[in-house]
């Protein structure tokens, strides 16, 4: 059957501490969405997800195919209200610190064994409260979680938690099969490469470097779902995907670049859209490693944010697809965003003021103040060579590291051997989800996509 093509876009806004970018482009949607169809094969251009184990990674590249395969007590919905996923419904306490979650009671897992309130208590207090890197800091509000019957979990609190419920959809609470990972190590067990879950689409087959197959679940609790027999994603750079979206390859190109949006936005077939994903929104920040000199001084991350010229950049290498942010928080999260906070407009005087003021003087020849370097994978090519040459402008010497993805994380988040980099991360329906995990202390850790600035 013929499958509709879509070019989806990001879904939120590329937002930096220092270094930010918004998405603002127009969707042009179809008025009226036809109506379902079912069979047929979706084949979606993708990164390679690494270990498909939801559990310890918040990876922008492995949610979109772990989220076919798994659950999570609830889903959030477009406009970021939680409703029934594994949980059909819950209550809470009068003094808001006890949620009672009654489970979907004819729930099986992929492989057959039966789905119960011991999977969710096994896998947050093993898996997701001490390895996943957002949801590890939850730790600080969960007291006990208790399972008074096969159906029934219950969650008690240290306090009141407004964002609660926002926690527990698949990005941040996909629920782990405790007879599959019991007793073993969640880091390197097997089954994180032929994952087992519940959700609407069964695992199939991994070819590293090249795709990931899943298949319909003929046996999922939710009537009438999946529509589609298969999902196919090919993991492709953006150049590769760009043209394998023009020959009609591929039904699904995320996260295009600014010149490829361009590109397709007027074509006929094709629906680019915002709309997906804006519970994950994408955000992509500039850091500095706050325990490397001169990076430790606030007037030097400063001087670095004035000195970028963010719309060159948006109109650059994003071909004005994309706006320089104004918060660090998605517009599509109205209640928090506010585009009332400070902002660094380009002024090369004032970034060369603070450099001096720093004691980083470039003498009378005009020479470099210092040298540094900045890590990057290849999607951020452009910008990396865009941000050398506008820091170069007041005296700061820029080395550039490009890295394959997996040396980037482990330089960034796990060894943080790194002056500058460019990085990414999902920005989850509340701020408390998404940026806490960035800034706060107890966050400091040896996991993707934490506190790797060591900011405290």
């Amino acid at each position: 059957m013929s499958i509709p093509r879509v070019l989806l876009y990001v879904a939120g806004a590329l937002a930096a501490a220092v270094l930010g970018l918004s998405a603002t482009a127009a969707a042009r949607e179809t008025a009226s969405p036809p109506k379902p169809r079912f069979g047929g094969t979706l084949v979606v251009a993708s990164g390679d997800p690494g270990p498909l184990n939801p559990g310890i990674t918040s990876s922008g590249q492995a949610h979109p195919v772990t989220g076919e395969i798994f659950n999570g007590l609830v889903r959030l919905n477009r406009h970021f209200d939680p409703v029934p996923d594994l949980a059909r419904s819950w209550s809470v306490s009068k003094d808001g610190k006890t949620y009672t979650f009654n489970l979907e009671p004819k729930v099986r897992w992929h492989d057959g064994h039966v789905f119960s309130s011991l999977d969710v208590k096994f896998t947050y207090e093993e898996i997701l409260l001490k390895l996943h890197p957002r949801t590890r800091t939850l730790a600080d509000v969960i007291e006990s979680i208790k399972t008074p019957s096969k159906n029934v979990v219950v969650f008690r609190l240290k306090h009141r938690y407004a964002p609660f419920l926002t926690w527990l959809d698949e990005d941040n609470g996909a629920i782990l099969p405790r007879h599959l990972y019991q007793g073993t190590d969640p880091l390197t067990n097997p089954v994180n490469l032929r994952p087992i879950g519940t959700g609407p689409f069964k695992f199939e087959s991994y070819a590293s470097g090249d795709r990931v197959v899943l298949v319909r679940n003929a046996d999922y609790f939710k009537a009438g779902l999946p529509r589609l027999d298969r999902l196919v994603f090919r993991f492709m750079q953006s150049a590769q995907a760009a043209q394998a979206f023009e020959a009609g390859e591929i039904d699904v190109y995320m996260f295009p670049s600014g010149p490829d949006s361009l590109r397709f936005l007027n074509r006929p077939g094709v629906t680019v859209t915002e709309r997906g994903r804006e519970g994950s929104a994408r955000v992509v920040p500039l850091i500095l490693n706050l325990k490397r000199s001169p990076f430790d001084d606030v007037r030097v991350r400063r001087a670095i944010a004035w000195a970028l010229d963010t719309d060159f950049i948006a109109r650059t290498a994003y071909a004005g697809v994309l706006k320089p942010a104004k918060s660090p928080l998605t517009r599509f999260i109205g209640w928090a965003y506010t585009p009332k906070v400070q902002q660094y407009s380009h002024d090369l005087t004032r970034a060369n003021a603070l450099l001096d003021a720093a004691g980083l003087r470039r003498g009378s020849g005009g020479g470099v103040r210092f040298r540094t370097s900045l890590i990057y994978d290849s999607g951020f090519a452009r910008q990396a060579e865009l941000i050398k040459t506008q820091l170069g402008e007041v005296g700061i010497g820029i080395d550039l590291k490009l890295m394959d993805m997996n040396s980037w994380v482990r330089k960034l988040y796990i060894d943080k051997d790194f002056d500058m980099g460019y990085t990414n991360f999902t920005h989850p329906a509340d701020p408390d989800v998404g940026w806490k995990r960035i800034y706060v202390c107890s966050n400091i850790v040896q996991a993707p996509f934490t506190n790797g600035s060591q900011y405290c």
